[in-house]
């Protein structure tokens, strides 16, 4: 019996808040950084990161890492004096870095930035705004990411994707609120990848572009949408091709103690209705809209202040935007899976149906909690007031878990030669059991089918020594174990 609750405290800790002894890893395969304060009171123990008008000279730190591959896509480039970016890009050119950038249709002619980079550097301009020769109708290309070294030939440890809310101008980092997420992973740079050679009609780094390209609503599913980084989980979505409001709207169902949405433009009436909804049900939840983008629509007039109250904040300014498009989900809470979801996409049907959007899923308590940060800085600056405070409803023991929890055991660990993983199952249900090296990358199946109740064993020989994540979907539950091989 103590061994069954000894399990069972493991399996709370290490399962539902996806394996807080990762924490130290994920903060350093995943990076946040925020252009306005953020609230450091609110830290867990990491803190945001706050990017006092230097997000853009980040950004060019990571283009300086480049000695393979860049590939850009960007809604809007417009330079500055001082401007970091194009320096950066023309010298990673110059030191034979291939380099392939989109840009939108709307904004070519105003893209200052991309007409100082070097001329033989490859790019591409989207579709105008028409009606899709495949149906229905294309509107812009909204991304905003950029892959570096997805191409490396050598060391595939140093691999980027940077991706978040701003576009590239001077009020953008110094005065709008934005934030940014950088993933240090090469799978998530191919599913990346992927996407963009879709749009640039070829496969080719550095190549020209072809006219085989598809935009907006004739894409294909990109395939891929979950990953593991750093030991935990990681989705990725694209518009339109992969109905992310519904994926936003999953992720809003499953506040259970708190919720937070920041964003630009805001239209989407169900999406508001459903943060009131989890409000009533008893989650605290807060909002930030952009009043110059989302003032006229009914979530910034009616129905996000009349079910929120004071914890709505329109940011009403002449001079700067809100323009984070983001939500926290849980942040406070742990073992209730937290969830940050982010990326390019405001809530509109026109991002959802129409535009070329990206949009990632972050399931970490610690980077869910950089999140909070940010949102309650936000919310002090705009409102005047500090956001409440939540308190964590997580028990720190697993006495009161059902007896249907999930046992889980792995012996001896560290290991040389094979790892032994001893496995539990309560009732009759679909696992998968993977094992991820630290850079996300799969190496193993252990699992994958429907398994009957009782105790199963595995073994596990890794292909050198070093650090692996093991990761067991028990009917939608996710657990993981950092495995170590000496």
């Amino acid at each position: 019996m103590k061994k069954i609750k000894l399990l069972t405290v493991l399996a709370l800790f290490a399962g539902l808040s996806a394996n807080i002894s990762a924490q130290k890893n994920v903060t350093k395969y995943i990076k946040t950084y925020f252009t306005q304060a953020p609230d450091n009171t609110f830290s867990s123990g990491v803190k945001a990161v706050y990017c006092n008008n230097t997000i853009f000279d980040t950004l060019a730190a990571y283009i300086n890492k480049a000695k393979y591959t860049i590939d850009i896509a960007i809604y809007e480039y417009e330079t500055w004096s001082g401007d970091p970016i194009y320096t950066a890009i023309n010298n990673a050119y110059s030191r034979g870095v291939k380099i392939r950038l989109i840009q939108d249709n709307g904004y070519a002619s105003k893209n200052t930035g991309v007409a100082k980079l070097n001329s033989s550097i490859p790019t591409l301009t989207s579709p105008a705004p028409a009606s899709a020769p495949c149906g229905g109708s294309y509107n812009i290309m909204h991304n905003k990411f950029v892959i570096i070294d997805e191409y490396a030939t050598a060391d595939t440890t140093n691999t980027y994707v940077w991706t978040g809310s701003p576009d590239w101008d001077q009020a953008m980092s110094q005065g709008d609120y934005n934030n940014c997420i950088v993933f240090q992973s090469k799978v998530l740079a191919r599913a990346f990848t992927n996407e963009f050679d879709i749009m640039w009609g070829d496969t080719t780094h550095g190549g020209k572009s072809s006219s085989s390209g598809k935009f907006g609503p004739c894409k294909p599913n990109s395939g891929t949408h979950k990953f593991t980084i750093g030991g935990s989980e990681v989705e990725l979505y694209f518009s339109p091709s992969d109905s992310v409001n519904n994926h936003i709207v999953k992720e809003i169902e499953t506040a259970q103690t708190d919720l937070y949405c920041g964003m630009f433009t805001f239209t989407e009436t169900t999406d508001a209705t459903d943060i009131v909804n989890e409000h009533k049900a008893g989650a605290f939840a807060a909002a930030i809209l952009d009043n110059y983008s989302s003032g006229s629509y009914t979530p910034y007039t009616t129905i996000l202040p009349g079910g929120l109250g004071s914890d709505f904040q329109g940011f009403v300014s002449s001079s700067y935007l809100y323009h984070n498009k983001y939500l926290i989900v849980n942040p406070s809470a742990p073992c209730q899976n937290p969830v940050v979801l982010t990326g390019s996409h405001n809530w509109t049907s026109s991002a959802d149906q129409e535009n070329d959007e990206n949009t990632v899923i972050v399931h970490n308590d610690t980077i869910a909690n950089q999140y909070l940060q940010a949102f309650a800085g936000d919310f002090k600056t705009i409102s005047g007031s500090s956001l409440a405070t939540t308190k964590n409803p997580c028990k720190p023991t697993g006495i009161d878990e059902p007896a249907t929890e999930l046992q889980l055991d792995v012996f001896p660990n560290p290991y040389r030669g094979n790892v032994t993983i001893s496995y539990t199952l309560a009732q009759d249900t679909k696992v998968t059991m993977y094992v991820y090296n630290i850079m996300g990358e799969k190496v193993a199946t252990l699992v994958d089918a429907n398994l009957e109740s009782g105790q199963h064993q595995f073994q596990f020989n890794g292909a050198s020594s070093g650090v692996y994540i093991l990761q067991v979907n028990e009917g939608g539950r996710i657990y993981t174990r950092k495995l170590i091989q000496e």
